[in-house]
């Protein structure tokens, strides 16, 4: 998001509003702990770090928010941090279906469920997604779209079992890797043991984004827009400015 903003301002409001002093903007990337991207490698946090300083992004570790006012950023040390657009990126929580079914939570408000992905005392019922709290390891499966639709099959494939008067099987998550784009021409990635960073990152990001595209036309359709974006410097999204008032008084 912060190397997102960043490009936003330098390469696309420059052109749409050239009257803006952009040396009045700043992005302050806040985080709370010592590092970014906790769940990657150390190379990978460094690179993606260099990566935001180069974006102009101003990074400040160890920036525990404790509250947020209409124009300061107040820090849990007493710091405080003039600002007047504030973006919040802390995470993700589950639906409150959970807590409104009286079933057992674990953290982030996820249902905890059995190695079959089956509810407690209800083998009727079956938890996937965000929601469900599975565990592999020790440690519960992270809230992202790859979980999430190999628990989809793995309880498809169950209740076929089952009706087939089979019995249910545990799920087994297959991890296909991490990537995160920190923007144009930047992205890091870990698959396996590969681990890119920088501009191989991104092409690899491109790559896999693409290949998941579900048909032909619409990856054709995508490339064409991304390479559009990219040689234009193009985005779609415009900001709408309401317009001042020049009825007289």
């Amino acid at each position: 998001m912060a190397g997102a903003l960043s490009e936003l301002i330098r390469l696309v409001l420059r052109k749409d509003y050239p009257d803006l002093d952009l040396g009045e903007v700043r992005v302050l990337l806040l985080e709370a702990a010592g590092f970014l991207l906790a769940p990657y490698p150390s190379t990978l946090r460094e690179a993606a770090r260099r990566s935001l300083e180069k974006k102009g992004v101003e990074l400040i570790f160890d920036a525990k928010v404790d509250e947020v006012t209409a124009r300061t950023i107040r820090l849990a040390d007493g710091r405080e941090i003039g600002a007047g657009t504030v973006v919040w990126t802390a995470g993700v929580r589950a639906s409150d279906l959970g807590a409104a079914i009286g079933v057992e939570l674990g953290r982030q408000a996820r249902v905890k469920v059995e190695s079959t992905l089956q509810l407690p005392g209800h083998p009727a019922v079956f938890v996937i997604g965000d929601l469900a709290g599975a565990i592999a390891g020790g440690v519960a499966l992270p809230m992202l779209i790859p979980v999430a639709m190999q628990e989809g099959r793995r309880v498809a494939a169950t209740i076929s079992d089952i009706t087939a008067n089979g019995g249910a099987t545990a799920f087994r998550y297959k991890d296909p890797g991490m990537m995160a784009t920190i923007g144009r021409n930047s992205a890091v990635a870990e698959l396996g043991r590969v681990r890119l960073s920088g501009f191989l990152g991104w092409l690899m990001w491109l790559f896999v984004h693409l290949v998941n595209v579900v048909s032909f036309r619409s990856r054709i359709l995508v490339l064409i827009n991304w390479a559009w974006d990219y040689l234009f410097y193009d985005r779609p999204i415009r900001l709408i400015v309401r317009a001042g008032d020049d009825r007289p008084e």
